[in-house]
């Protein structure tokens, strides 16, 4: 049993045992008409939710899915459902990937056509604690479990599912959200306008329960997103088809998209085509206006004038705008991605492309004078809430071989700062509260370091690589003298530990 949800398994025994007393009555309902009286469910114990990990949903690739292709095509038999080969394959399915959840959910009906109920339930609660937002919403719906949802197991199922929903909602609200990969991007082999996935999906980190939740389903083509002001909305980017030039052009996306989805019930509105540009970007305006600027290439690494275009959430429909593209909003190319925001409550001198400072107020009072190079990026400068502390990186040239930039932490009241970490990273950042704050390392990890103690508290590692805004090919400045390679996020050489006097580096 899972000793961290009591309350859970309390509820759903409940629940379990209300629903079992009318279990002899000639008015259930029943798969047979002939089926025995079964005895009372059992209480419920319900899995762990979410996942430890990002390539945990890389199971369509995994090791399992021949099998688990074989059990579609006995699914899907023209000459009826192959109830037993769907049986057999899962089965030798899962005995590879114990974590596959496809397979877990189909072979749950299976079970249930086979007359062993209690046995399904296993296997349904599985997928749906893994997996809430993929598998639960379309469980009433199912034809094939229609019988078995009548059932005492079956509504059983349907009050663990409830108290997932709210479970799930709860560790959401105040998770880290990120991007992350279920595995590294590959150019097409071929050049010209080929298919291709950013293989990245919207997840929330919780911290507590050291757990990741997945927020959309979308075969996995996100590659950023951006929170309405209102906090109700995220608007995601993603793309499944590329141009690569048989020149050294700027590669471009063929057809790439926009779609805002609800956070409340996690329901996506429809979606929004972009063909044939360079650069896209996507942020909110005023009003939570929806708002996308698109941009042509006009050489390798330059780009011509932006079109602004308003969203139409009910339609998808583009209406061009002369407002200027919003702030902040994320940037895509096919070579990177970045955030741009104006750091609120901060005064500042910001000049060039990308914007930086040699030194900054804020409301808390006094003036922090950057270290280093004496430059710090716009980009990377967040201010935690309720506190006077302050994050930023210094900014560097992406083209000096020996240079990188540092990430610091500065009390903007004293004007003093603490060194965290020296590495070739775009260092986005954002404050998860007035101690705590993430950074990407680039290394394609994810780390939380609080001020409070001045040690790393955590670091979310995935091999494809994680992202707190936007998945970037590059996951460091590009010297944008040559095109760069697509090389899987992370690098065989490890990254040093971050400020000696900050503690160790833990793994959760």
């Amino acid at each position: 049993m899972n000793k961290a949800l009591p309350r859970l398994i309390a509820v759903i025994a409940f629940f379990t045992t209300v629903l079992s007393v009318g279990c002899g009555k000639k008015s259930d309902p029943k798969l047979k008409d002939d089926a025995p009286v079964k005895p009372p469910v059992a209480p419920l114990a319900l899995p762990t939710l979410g996942v430890d990990r990002v390539g945990r949903f890389n199971f369509i690739f995994g090791d399992g899915q021949g099998t688990y292709d074989k059990a579609v095509a006995a699914y899907k038999a023209k000459a009826g459902r192959d109830w037993n080969g769907v049986r057999a394959n899962c089965e030798a399915t899962l005995a590879k990937d114990p974590q596959h959840l496809d397979a877990h959910r189909l072979l749950a009906t299976a079970l249930v056509h086979a007359g062993e109920n209690a046995a399904a339930v296993d296997h349904l609660v599985t997928a749906i604690a893994g997996d809430y937002f993929k598998y639960a919403p379309s469980l009433a719906s199912d034809d094939d479990l229609k019988a078995f949802l009548a059932t005492s197991h079956g509504q059983a199922v349907g009050a663990a599912a409830d108290q997932i929903k709210i479970e799930y909602a709860r560790r959401i609200k105040d998770a880290l959200w990120l991007v992350g990969r279920r595995s590294t991007f590959k150019w097409p082999k071929e050049l010209g306008v080929q298919a291709a996935i950013s293989r990245g999906e919207l997840y929330a980190y919780d911290r507590e329960a050291k757990r990741f939740f997945r927020l959309t389903h979308t075969e996995h083509q996100v590659a950023g997103f951006v929170r309405s002001p209102s906090g109700g909305e995220v608007a995601l980017i993603g793309f499944d088809k590329i141009d690569r030039p048989k020149d050294d052009g700027a590669p471009l996306f063929a057809h790439a998209w926009i779609q805002a989805v609800d956070t409340t019930d996690w329901k996506p509105g429809p979606r929004t085509t972009i063909a044939n540009a360079r650069q896209i970007s996507v942020g909110y305006g005023a009003g939570d206006e929806l708002l996308v600027a698109t941009a042509p290439a006009t050489g390798r690494w330059t780009i011509g004038p932006e079109t602004v275009s308003s969203i139409d959430r009910a339609t998808g429909k583009l209406t061009k705008v002369t407002a200027s593209p919003p702030v902040p909003r994320v940037v895509l190319t096919l070579d990177e991605g970045h955030l741009v925001r104006a750091p609120e409550g901060t005064e500042a001198a910001w000049s060039g492309d990308p914007p930086t400072t040699t030194s900054f107020k804020t409301a808390a009072g006094g003036t922090v004078q950057v270290p280093e190079t004496g430059q710090a990026a716009q980009a990377s400068l967040a201010v935690a809430p309720g506190s006077a502390r302050v994050g930023f990186a210094t900014a560097v040239d992406p083209c000096a071989k020996d240079a990188a930039p540092s990430l610091y932490v500065a009390d903007a009241k004293t004007g003093t700062f603490k060194h965290v970490l020296t590495a070739k990273s775009r260092f986005a950042t954002r404050w998860l509260d007035g101690n705590v704050i993430a950074y990407e390392d680039g290394d394609g990890a994810i780390r939380l370091w609080d001020a409070s103690t001045g040690r790393e508290a955590m670091r979310l590692d995935d091999k494809a690589g994680l992202a707190l805004d936007v998945l970037s090919l590059a996951s460091a400045p590009l010297c944008k003298q040559a095109p760069p390679t697509a090389e899987p996020a992370g690098s065989d050489e490890p990254l040093p530990p971050e400020d000696p006097s900050g503690g160790p580096v833990t793994t959760p």
